[in-house]
């Protein structure tokens, strides 16, 4: 037989109908793939938007009822015209732990200078606390003293400071000030000091102003405060269990303080490399916490996960059958393959290639080469935009304006790689200290800037400012001997009609302010 030019021509037309076959099984395989995995994918979307919503949902509706009662709590106690252990025994004898689950302890707190210790504690021991021992804090001015408590737990915590305790401190100070409840950011309890550590849970601590004189003619008179001790895991898990039917593991943070867990439950075992991952924003109390819901398997079996790969693997089979049948051309449809697939590394590498080169561009033209944070110009981008977006919204946002003291001397005397050392530590401090949606950047030597997004009010960046101030004075190790600097630090908040060379000038202003007054500390601009 003579082997022609015909040969491999129907060798081509071989190989170009194994192609055809493959590709046609394919096309067939991934559409009925791709309808039924969106089928399965829109029901557990739904599933756990549905799940999500209900746990949030349901951490709202505890948080908000605790708030009604605490507050019930503190009309009641500044209703009465000279307050004794009696009243309040009578005021909250109706509550305990079945009403408010995961509750440690119900409080009535005063504050008081030192000098007023002693006749505070005499006061309140007539009133029918004659054990009462205030305890105040050395070395502090004020103190604002658990008089009267209802413990859940059986510790008596009556004449702790609680002051002492910066989270308890920060939710007095904002209940009192703006005249409604606040929640502290999540800590390790007081009296939780001589639980376990592997037993002890984060607390939550709900407070709310007393003021004598509601409902009269008589003006108010602000009292104190009455305080709810929460413990973040018992207070929460029953209902985030319930609520997640027990197909969904959920986790509660405080992402104000680092992440701190609050309350988590975690049946059954994640499902990992999945989409379904839903994460919510909650506002309680004037504080921001975050819920993140995963699916388990045991939700994904629930909701017919199984047929896509059911009908992938149906069409495949399929798929092979027919391949098999112009099995004389493997060899032609092989070499084919590791051509395309040649052609595809090839494409990727230089597609690879491509996007690093882009990404080292965009990094060096918008982000300071030495500590990686945001240079100047994308500062300005970001403040720009800042100003832009909270102009048609009722939040604000800060500007903070740093600048580090005694940075000078140690790379005078210690030399720039000390300096530079100092420049990274600090940078990477800052944006640990940061939520992930706020701009840090580096303005040239030792300044730095910050925008908080966001905010409540005018007074929200002080926390951070405090944050700031204190991670910063830390020593940084700089090869085995510590190097000490400090922050100054202004604050400028938004106003309308300001652009950015305005509120950066102000938030300047008052970084120099900050020096002036001593260093180490943070002095807000006026307007």
């Amino acid at each position: 037989m003579v082997s022609g030019p015909a040969s491999p021509r129907r060798r081509r037309a071989s190989a170009a109908l194994m192609v055809l076959v493959l590709l046609a099984g394919l096309v067939v395989t991934a559409t009925a793939y791709a309808t039924v995995e969106a089928g399965e994918d829109r029901y557990a979307d739904q599933v756990m938007d549905r799940y999500a919503g209900e746990v949030t949902a349901a951490i709202t509706d505890r948080v908000t009822r605790y708030g009604e009662t605490l507050t019930d709590m503190a009309y009641a106690v500044g209703a009465q015209s000279d307050l004794s252990a009696d009243d309040f025994t009578r005021i909250t004898a109706g509550l305990d732990t079945t009403r408010l689950p995961g509750a440690s302890a119900l409080g009535f707190v005063v504050p008081a200078v030192t000098a007023q210790t002693g006749a505070v504690q005499r006061y309140w021991r007539a009133r029918g606390n004659p054990d009462l021992r205030l305890q105040p804090e050395a070395g502090e001015a004020m103190h604002e003293y658990l008089i009267l408590e209802k413990a859940f737990d059986e510790r008596d915590m009556q004449g702790t400071d609680v002051g002492v305790s910066e989270p308890i401190s920060a939710a007095l100070y904002t209940a009192r000030h703006s005249n409604r409840l606040a929640i502290s950011s999540a800590y390790p309890a007081l009296r939780d000091s001589t639980v376990a550590a592997r037993s002890r849970q984060s607390s939550v601590v709900l407070a709310v102003p007393v003021h004598s004189g509601l409902g009269s003619a008589a003006p108010d008179e602000f009292k104190g405060w009455m305080l709810l001790g929460l413990r973040g895991q018992d207070f929460l898990a029953q209902a985030l269990l319930e609520r997640g039917h027990g197909t969904v593991q959920v986790s509660l943070t405080d992402p104000g303080e680092a992440g701190a867990v609050i309350a988590a439950v975690s049946p059954g075992t994640r499902a990992s490399g999945t989409t379904l991952v839903r994460q919510h924003n909650l506002s309680v109390g004037q504080r921001r916490w975050h819920v993140t819901v995963w699916p388990t398997h045991r939700l994904l079996t629930t909701t017919d996960r199984g047929m896509s790969r059911l009908t992938a693997a149906a069409g495949a089979v399929l798929t092979i059958l027919l391949a098999i049948m112009i099995g004389s051309l493997a060899g032609s449809r092989n070499r084919a393959l590791e051509q395309v697939d040649r052609a595809t590394a090839a494409l990727r590498l230089d597609i690879t290639r491509r996007e690093h080169v882009e990404a080292q561009l965009q990094q060096l033209a918008f982000h300071d080469p030495l500590t990686g944070l945001a240079n100047r110009l994308l500062f300005y981008d970001r403040l720009t935009h800042a100003i832009a977006t909270h102009a048609r919204g009722d939040r604000t946002f800060a500007v903070l304006f740093i600048d580090l003291d005694g940075f000078k001397q140690i790379n005078d005397q210690r030399g720039h790689h000390a300096g530079d050392a100092v420049l990274r530590e600090v940078a990477i401090r800052l944006r640990t200290e940061l939520r992930a949606g706020d701009t840090v950047a580096r303005f040239g030597g030792d300044e730095f800037a910050i925008i908080l997004e966001g905010l409540i009010d005018d007074v929200a960046a002080r926390p951070t400012a405090e944050r700031v101030i204190a991670v910063v004075q830390q020593p940084i190790d700089i090869d085995g001997e510590p190097a000490l600097v400090s922050a100054s630090v202004g604050i400028a908040v938004n106003r309308p009609g300001v652009d950015a060379e305005d509120i950066l000038r102000e938030a300047d202003a008052a970084m120099y302010a900050a020096k002036a007054a001593g260093k180490n500390r943070y002095v807000e601009a006026t307007s």
